[in-house]
């Protein structure tokens, strides 16, 4: 405790939501984060339910994006626990006492090497842990484009052939198996990372995400 107020003393902590001084995250910019809120997108409302807890604006881009594209590790617990509490606030997906399984959507390499790591990865391992869940890296994303800016059709191209199942990363069996993404935009790398699972032999039943644009 004392180490950590000085290193506050001598690297003041600022909310990545509000720059306010104190906690990666303060308290008020934490309550953005709400209830799973369905999510409706085309081809990925015809394979499961999809749910996101907050809209990708605001407060919650902005921590979003510290964690994501400014390399604020500390801001990976405050993501990790808001989607815990989305998980555990799902609909059962099958028998209650069935473990949840976590399989984030991956990043490209080049991407995860850029951003410090897989950032996806890293706060669904935050959620697990706070709420007794599996995290299985089923799922590789090997090259193709930055998808910012593409369409759903260019979204779903530039995934053709690219996004694969890895057998290691396997989710234990008897799971209720969730899709994690940091934002759902037009549905494709949700849809794809479903598909992928599914053609594997591993049923999905819901995909969660931090965020989703409007």
């Amino acid at each position: 405790m004392l180490l950590r107020l000085l290193l506050n003393l001598l690297l003041p902590t600022y909310c990545a939501g509000c720059a306010t001084r104190g906690a990666p995250v303060c308290a008020g910019c934490f309550t953005t984060w709400g209830s799973p809120t369905a999510v409706f997108r085309a081809p990925l409302a015809t394979l499961v339910p999809a749910y996101a807890l907050a809209r990708y604006a605001g407060v919650a881009k902005r921590t979003l994006i510290a964690c994501k594209e400014r390399r604020r590790r500390d801001v990976a617990p405050f993501l990790g626990r808001a989607l815990a509490a989305g998980l555990m606030a799902l609909p059962s997906g099958g028998p209650r006492a069935s473990p949840w399984c976590l399989v984030p959507a991956p990043s490209r390499r080049i991407a995860s090497r850029v951003r410090g790591g897989p950032h996806v990865q890293r706060i669904a391992s935050e959620a697990a842990r706070l709420a007794g869940a599996y995290v299985a890296p089923a799922l590789v994303l090997k090259g193709g484009r930055d998808a910012v800016g593409l369409s759903r059709t260019e979204r779903t191209a530039n995934l053709e052939g690219r996004l694969r199942f890895a057998a290691a990363g396997r989710p234990p069996p008897g799971t209720r198996v969730v899709v994690v993404d940091d934002v759902i935009t037009t549905g494709a790398t949700s849809a794809a990372c479903v598909t992928a699972l599914k053609n594997a032999g591993v049923p999905v039943v819901a995909v969660l995400a931090l965020l989703a644009t409007v």
